[in-house]
């Protein structure tokens, strides 16, 4: 009825309702409605995993794979579309669905969802259709490829539990390099037993790699409203340089970064930090600030320390006199992505005079800790005993100290005392 007195509006305005877009008018965010998903994560290898991602991005500590297949049958900009999907979590982003964001291995989609997903966020996409179907007790599905399939998988739900939102981080590479985005969802979500899951012989090697050696969970989403968010450039190409795509996904967590030699000779910074120097600051191939020679000094040490993995995780704060006047401070971490790993150094640069305190958790995340264990983590270096951590996360005092026996063996710091020096640092930066 509101449909018709709209309409009834518009008339004699001399314009249609509604204007058809063609396809190269159509820009993110999407929007879609995807029914009888099957969503399954699983434990992979991650030897086989890494000689298929990109550069400069790096596998997450709990190594795990997911398989996706469903059909979306209504939204805007890429749907109607049927999609087959396998990635994999690696480190830098957050999820919620295994606390890591996920890479996008490869797809199978029908037309003209494929064009607009290779276009906008990945292009390791083919041609081909995926369907899921409900017998008895089972939901069942299968992506195939000109009549052969490439995965199968057949999971049991349990119960709904409804309108559950979330937030997940996806990577992909395409022509404008590798790309991140966001996909948020309001989702009928049952819990899932994995009956049967397969990444057949048929399927191409970066896709057999991420075949299944444990599994881990499945979900039923019987109902998936979600919106994909603008893709974001997070490395500059495809081939993707490493140091290029780390300082891109610190670049998101809001930090201003750089990464630098051991004799202090600037490599590359991030969108942050190259702001934060400034105009009339290095450029890659210059020294990092600071002619003063005891901050030249100081800022060397560092260097050393960390390329030596002798230093503590994050150094003290230098501070390094900036050519337009005033400081800043430099924080020195080991790099432990790419090429320059062994004679360089990632620099986490701030501005003395900014107000804010941040979140660790996410920075916390770059030293190789999932995002369940660098919640805990945050929290206790503020001072929580393990005790209120675990009442505030919702999760048992038991399983909140063996998360922080792990949590002190990832950071190399054997206490507490330890643990809160280093947050206070994050939290600066």
């Amino acid at each position: 009825m509101l449909g018709d007195e709209v309409r009834r509006s518009l008339r004699g305005m001399e314009r249609p309702f509604s204007v058809r877009r063609s396809a190269a008018d159509i820009e993110p965010p999407f929007q879609k409605l995807a029914v009888d998903v099957i969503w399954a994560g699983f434990r992979i290898d991650p030897d086989a995993v890494r000689p298929f991602l990109p550069e400069g991005l790096v596998l997450s500590p709990a190594s795990i794979g997911v398989l996706g297949i469903y059909q979306a049958p209504t939204g805007y900009g890429i749907a109607p579309y049927m999609r087959g999907l396998v990635g994999v979590s690696v480190e830098g982003v957050r999820g919620s669905d295994v606390g890591e964001g996920m890479f996008v291995m490869g797809n199978i989609m029908d037309e003209p969802g494929a064009t607009m997903m290779r276009k906008f966020y990945s292009s390791a996409t083919v041609e081909g259709v995926a369907r899921t179907w409900r017998e008895g007790d089972l939901l069942h599905g299968v992506a195939s490829v000109a009549g052969v399939d490439w995965l199968r998988a057949t999971i049991r739900p349990g119960e709904l539990r409804p309108a559950l939102s979330g937030v997940d981080n996806f990577l992909g590479l395409t022509d404008a390099g590798l790309v991140k985005h966001a996909d948020s969802t309001v989702a009928d979500l049952a819990d899932a037993e994995i009956v049967t899951l397969e990444i057949t012989d048929a399927a191409p090697d970066y896709l057999r790699a991420l075949r299944p050696v444990e599994h881990v969970f499945a979900l039923d989403a019987v109902r998936v409203n979600s919106i994909w968010s603008e893709p974001r450039v997070v490395g500059r190409t495809a081939s993707g340089n490493a140091a290029t795509v780390f300082l891109g996904l610190i670049e998101d967590t809001g930090r201003a970064a750089a990464v630098v030699r051991q004799d202090g000779t600037l490599i590359e910074a991030n969108a942050s930090g190259r702001a934060l120097l400034g105009p009339d600051g290095p450029r890659a191939g210059e020294p990092l600030l600071s002619g003063v020679p005891a901050e030249k000094h100081a800022l060397c040490q560092a260097l050393k320390m960390s390329c030596a993995r002798k230093g503590p995780r994050v150094s003290e704060p230098i501070a390094l006199t900036h050519p337009g006047g005033g400081h800043l401070l430099a924080y020195v971490m080991p790099l432990e992505h790419g090429e320059h790993g062994g004679d360089a150094a990632l620099v986490l640069l701030a501005d003395p005079r900014g107000p804010e305190r941040r979140d660790a958790a996410q920075m916390l995340q770059l030293f190789g800790l999932t995002g369940a264990e660098a919640k805990l983590a945050a929290l206790v270096g503020v001072g929580h005993a393990p005790r209120g951590a675990a009442a505030e996360l919702k999760i048992s005092e038991n399983t909140a100290r063996s998360t922080l026996k792990t949590v002190y063996d990832k950071l190399g710091i054997n206490k507490q005392s330890e643990l809160g020096h280093l947050v206070a640092r994050l939290q600066y930066l």
